[in-house]
């Protein structure tokens, strides 16, 4: 019985059928009992499954079975087909038959039958995945895994748009045909590629190109080195670590000051060539020779200059090795000036934080304050006005210019009554209820006593007062803050402070140079201290601002050794350092007088060569790779084969790839692919030094490679279920034919493993998964260990695949890079690659030769004869 709302309207009982279209479904076959031609139309859109009717399944598939033999398909033969398999009866027998011809209009129409057939069966599997994805709700709200829910709720909707059956096992009769006509194609092509074809013909041969459901390993030892010292300071976000202690998960800060996450980082790495990079504001960093940079040069430079005034176009920066850079350290031009110039970072973006001293006021006191106590000297009343703005109170001491710092006064207790005499009276604690002694002690007869007075902030007895004497000397005075941060007799820069917002920085800053400030007649700013820990302290906070900060020393007479050096610090600033308006406008006039812009790089005075040490490389996860190094913030940076095989699926052939990057930029990644198409040098490309030959060559495949169906994603921190997620819209909506995730040890699931092979296994286990479930080749590229570095012939083996044996596993083939003169740059195979094939679980495994031309980004077949 229905039930019937408060609105007469009668609410869906549990009765209601799943939709379906009967009369469609024998219109369906009975045309294709009519017409051999209606049954060429119809197999294309429907499978056995689609109809709802089991009877008419059973039909259908009778009448394929007689087609597909070439035997006619009418009620007579169908019935003796039906009968032989003992299913005439289920159906309604022979009658039945001849009821479908006489219920369908005409035969013509069969195929538009058939869409609605189809319709429908997608509207039940979309009823059933919704059942199946209500209950998962439940089972997350229960305690199961939520990433494992959201992806399971997908695959069932991928299915359905999809037209997949659930059913998954298939009897081997069924498998013959198919296969016979696969290995019958092969054979009337003469034996030529079935597969996502690679590129390379010899690979081709071997493989028969890249088949749907294969996951594919492409592994290789890192192209470069990229290594610094092991002593080589990095900032963080919350102080400084080292290239030796830092660990994948650590947080760095990126060239643009935002917080990075380091997801890689190599072993400790020794022997290698080493040399001292030496920059123009003095500082020095040690890195190996292939160590890369992210720098300008004076091409790239003129360029943007040029393009500014709208004449040519801007060239930009290009990622160079340390050996590259050494070898074009100067231009050459008649006065050899120096060629390499590294931009500075960002100022480091950083949260608010919760600092026990107004910044400006604790600059004030840096400068020109006491180091014993919380006095300044100054001759600038507007100083007094800045402290007093930041909530404290100034008050002039007894000597000349000289001021204290006090706290604000705590807010007066409110006026109450004696309880005794009801006398008003203003208590100095509020534990007080008498207006004086006498009233105190015939206080016990009149009230309950007067608990012991407490410390509000940290509940320890008092003497009475407001705080107790640990806490008042610890924070009850302007003294006893500084003290607490450490500063007393010790004058430095607190990390907390170092790492605060800008504007907290910027109001540390102007409190130094309003005090110890001063413009050079060049428009620069300058700040001079004797007290060396204090001069690094504020110079990293000048470089944490975004400027270019240089330090000179001279010797003077002081009262000891550690302070008879002067630390002079000068940069370029074209906004206001100042909060003191005459030094203000003096920077301003001096500025404008000399027409001095801040500098926003450093160049690279010097490369040399120095005895190999320690080295080491991480990775981060932001999207242009570059990180701090060294005290200075020194921007520095951190997979050539996949590519080759996207272009050749999507440029070569116009079928649809995706590639999941999670090293290269998709900016970096088109001008790679631009490089391999045009065949134009990778590094001309960046450095703004393409002839007109080469702009025509680019120009003329620009239209081709625009058509290419390629797909580049290179969001940080992609995950596995992002991944699949994504290759299933591009699989629905483009017909997705290859996937490239480029790579593998930059992944991350953002769960807790135990370990880091474990992590990478559910990774291999997935990627495979995702092979076989869009029926599309799944290329992975993968670093190898340091195994080949420590052999004599330094050939990689299948062992050596980096984190996880399973890669091994789950692999349907290997293939291994080897380049012979990335050892030794006089190998008489310079030029050559191996591509080794270590495992190949469709056929045998071989090693095929190639060219390599990385200065055009790809590898190519080798000239025949």
């Amino acid at each position: 019985m229905a039930l019937v709302d408060d609105r007469g309207m009668a609410e869906p009982g549990f009765e209601r059928q799943p939709p379906q279209d009967l009369a469609a479904e024998q219109s369906v076959l009975g045309g294709m009992l009519l017409s051999k031609d209606a049954i060429a139309d119809v197999v294309e859109v429907l499978a056995p499954n689609d109809f709802y009717r089991p009877a008419h399944q059973a039909v259908y598939d009778c009448v394929l079975d007689l087609y597909g033999r070439g035997e006619p398909a009418d009620p007579i033969t169908v019935s003796a087909e039906l009968e032989r398999r003992g299913e005439l009866l289920r159906v309604g027998g022979a009658p039945y038959l001849h009821t479908l011809i006489a219920t369908v209009p005409t035969a013509a129409n069969a195929s538009y039958y058939a869409e609605i057939v189809a319709e429908k069966a997608v509207l039940r599997r979309l009823v059933e995945a919704g059942t199946r994805i209500v209950q998962l709700g439940y089972n997350g709200a229960e305690g199961a895994d939520v990433d494992e829910v959201v992806d399971r709720a997908q695959a069932a909707i991928y299915e359905v748009t999809e037209r997949r059956t659930t059913e998954d096992y298939v009897v081997l009769e069924e498998l013959l045909q198919p296969t016979m006509d696969e290995i019958d194609a092969i054979a009337s092509r003469g034996g030529s590629s079935l597969g996502i074809p690679t590129g390379f013909a010899d690979l081709d041969e071997l493989t028969n190109g890249l088949h749907p459901g294969q996951m594919i390993i492409v592994a290789a030892r890192p192209g470069v080195g990229k290594a610094l010292a092991l002593d080589t300071p990095l900032a963080t976000p919350t102080g400084w670590t080292t290239m030796g202690k830092v660990a994948v998960g650590d947080q760095l800060i990126g060239a643009d000051g935002r917080p990075t996450t380091v997801v890689a980082a190599t072993e400790v790495m020794r022997g290698r060539p080493c040399y001292e990079v030496e920059f123009s504001d003095g500082s020095v960093l040690v890195a190996d020779a292939e160590h890369q940079w992210l720098t300008e040069t004076r091409a790239s430079r003129r360029s943007a200059q040029g393009s500014a005034t709208g004449r040519g176009r801007r060239a930009f920066g290009e990622v160079r090795t340390t050996r590259e850079i050494a070898e074009s350290l100067r231009c050459e031009t008649a006065d050899r000036r120096l060629n390499h110039s590294v931009a500075n970072a960002e100022p480091l973006d950083l949260p608010e934080s919760a600092l026990p001293l107004g910044p400006y006021t604790l600059g004030v006191w840096l400068g020109d304050g006491h180091s014993a106590g919380s006095r300044f000297t100054t001759a600038d009343p507007e100083i007094a006005w800045h402290v007093e703005a930041e909530g404290y109170d100034v008050v002039p001491q007894s000597g000349e210019l000289l001021y204290g710092i006090e706290l604000p006064a705590p807010e007066p207790i409110a006026t109450r009554d004696c309880v005794v005499c009801g006398t008003p009276f203003t208590p100095r604690t509020a534990q007080v209820k008498t207006c004086g002694r006498s009233c105190g002690g015939r206080s016990r007869f009149t009230s309950a006593p007067v608990p012991a007075p407490t410390c509000p902030d940290c509940g320890r007895p008092s003497s009475g007062l407001r705080l107790c004497q640990e806490c008042h000397r610890d924070h009850g005075t302007a003294q006893g803050v500084l003290r607490g941060i450490g500063v007393l007799d010790d004058k430095h820069i607190p990390a907390v402070y170092l790492r605060a917002s800008i504007a907290q920085r910027r109001a540390l800053l102007a409190g130094l140079l309003d005090t110890d400030g001063t413009v050079t007649t060049g428009g620069s700013v300058q700040f001079a201290v004797t007290n060396r820990r204090l001069a690094e302290d504020v110079r990293e906070l000048i470089v944490s601002l975004g400027y270019r900060c240089s330090t000179s020393t001279k010797q003077v007479r002081g009262r000891g050794d550690r302070s008879s050096t002067t630390y002079t610090l000068t940069f370029g600033a074209d906004d206001d350092v100042f909060r003191l308006e005459r030094k203000r406008l003096v920077l301003k006039e001096r500025r404008r007088a000399t027409g001095l812009a801040r500098t926003g790089s450093r160049f690279i005075v010097d490369v040399r060569p120095v005895p190999s040490v320690p080295v080491r490389c991480v990775e981060v996860d932001n999207r242009n790779h570059l990180y701090l190094a060294g005290r200075s913030m020194i921007p520095t940076h951190n997979s050539t084969l996949g590519l080759d095989f996207a272009r050749s699926c999507s440029v070569k052939h116009g079928l649809t790839s995706a590639i999941f990057s999670l090293e290269m930029s998709r900016t970096e990644i088109v001008m790679r692919m631009l490089s391999a198409e045009a065949r134009i040098r990778l590094g001309d490309m960046r450095g703004g030094r393409m002839s007109d030959d080469d702009w025509t060559r680019l120009a003329r495949r620009m239209s081709e490679i625009s058509e290419a169906p390629l797909f580049v994603d290179d969001s940080p921190n992609l995950t596995m279920m992002e991944i699949r997620a994504k290759a299933r819209r591009l699989k629905q909506r483009h017909d997705l034919r290859l996937v490239v995730v480029d790579y593998l040890q930059l992944m991350s699931s953002g769960k807790r493993t135990e370990s880091r092979q474990q992590e990478v296994s559910e990774f291999s286990r997935n990627l495979k998964l995702i092979a076989k479930e869009l029926e599309v080749p799944v290329i992975a590229i993968s670093q190898l260990n340091r195994g080949p570095e420590q052999r004599t012939d330094k050939r990689p083996q299948l062992s050596d695949l980096r984190e996880s044996g399973s890669l091994e596993q789950d692999a349907d083939m290997v293939i291994l890079i080897n380049r012979p003169d990335a050892w030794e740059r006089d190998d008489p195979r310079a030029g050559e690659a191996d591509l080794i094939i270590a495992k190949h679980r469709a056929g045998p495994t071989a090693t095929i030769t190639v060219a390599h031309q990385l200065h055009y980004s790809r590898f190519a077949d080798l000239a025949q004869g």
